[in-house]
């Protein structure tokens, strides 16, 4: 793509606007993200996956936030960043600055700064009475690894509405869920005997439906196979994970005090999956690389929990 040095200006400038949306809800170890490293930068992709459900590789930010790059991201990417701190996508974001700089050059008579008062007085009361007060939002909950909806159990859901009281629900028979509000963040924690505990942010401006995956919980649902002695489903489980993972996936295991890596094969990291030990129970994946519908890259670790 083309790019200029005021585009590399302005990608520094999203980079630093990226850094202060992630402090709203984690405290990494430096306010700059060009220091962040080891869990600040699990978090802030867990972070993206959760609200834009999608991410960045590891090696993407050594190559353009650790380093000073020569080139822009690819378009994708920064338009995953731009709607991360709220914009549309990264030309929104350029056009947004363009004019908030514009703004902020030289003193605006006194005439000029009382007729756009107006203007945007009576532009904001014709607004506010053509909004409607009350959003619909439509949330369907997906399977992370088979990316399937959910609807053999359904999903407890636990909304955090602003000034009110916890409410509970569950999805219905599609997994999905709808939530009447007058807030423009929706905010409620997804919970599942099956699946990872997640907590959702969502800011809505208008009636409007979303898709949430979920990861799976591999060792409540292993528990669960041998438990009640289900030979058939177990035997099920690891027939999609020999699906949803290549023959010749890369799959890493981050060892602990960043010590180094211990590479898995395929067949080794099924078994891991398959048993109900204290070890899967603690297992957390922290990147997966998917090409053609499978898994052709997995990194994971061990948590102290």
């Amino acid at each position: 793509m083309k790019y200029s040095s005021e585009d590399l200006r302005l990608f520094r400038v999203l980079l630093e606007e990226v850094a202060l949306k992630f402090r709203e809800r984690y405290k990494p170890g430096s306010p700059r993200i060009q220091d962040w490293k080891g869990q600040d930068i699990v978090d802030f992709q867990e972070d993206l996956r959760s609200s834009q459900q999608s991410s960045i590789s590891e090696k993407w930010f050594y190559n353009y936030v650790k380093h000073t790059p020569e080139k822009l991201p690819r378009v994708d990417i920064l338009n995953l960043l731009s709607r991360y701190i709220g914009n549309q996508n990264w030309n929104d974001f350029k056009v947004a600055h363009a004019e908030k700089e514009t703004t902020g050059r030289g003193k605006i008579p006194v005439k000029t700064i009382a007729l756009v008062g107006c203007l945007v007085t009576v532009l904001g009361m014709l607004g506010y009475a053509l909004m409607p007060k009350t959003r619909t939002v439509h949330f369907c909950f997906l399977d992370a690894d088979k990316k399937e909806p959910i609807t053999t159990i359904p999903i407890d859901l636990i909304v955090l509405d602003k000034g009110q009281s916890p409410s509970y629900y569950k999805t219905d028979s599609l997994g999905c869920f709808h939530w009447e509000t007058e807030e423009t963040l929706v905010r409620f924690i997804a919970k599942s005997p099956y699946h990872k505990t997640d907590t959702i942010y969502k800011t809505v401006s208008k009636d409007s439906s979303h898709e949430i995956r979920l990861r799976t919980e591999d060792y409540a649902l292993m528990l669960r196979y041998y438990s009640g002695n289900n030979v058939k489903d177990w035997k099920a489980r690891r027939s999609e994970l020999d699906r949803l993972i290549a023959d010749k996936a890369l799959i890493f295991e981050l060892l602990p005090y960043q010590i180094g890596v211990e590479l898995y094969s395929k067949e080794r990291f099924i078994n891991k999956l398959s048993m109900p030990t204290e070890s899967l129970k603690r297992l957390e994946v922290v990147e997966t690389v998917y090409k053609n519908g499978q898994i052709v890259k997995l990194k994971f670790k061990s948590t102290n929990e």
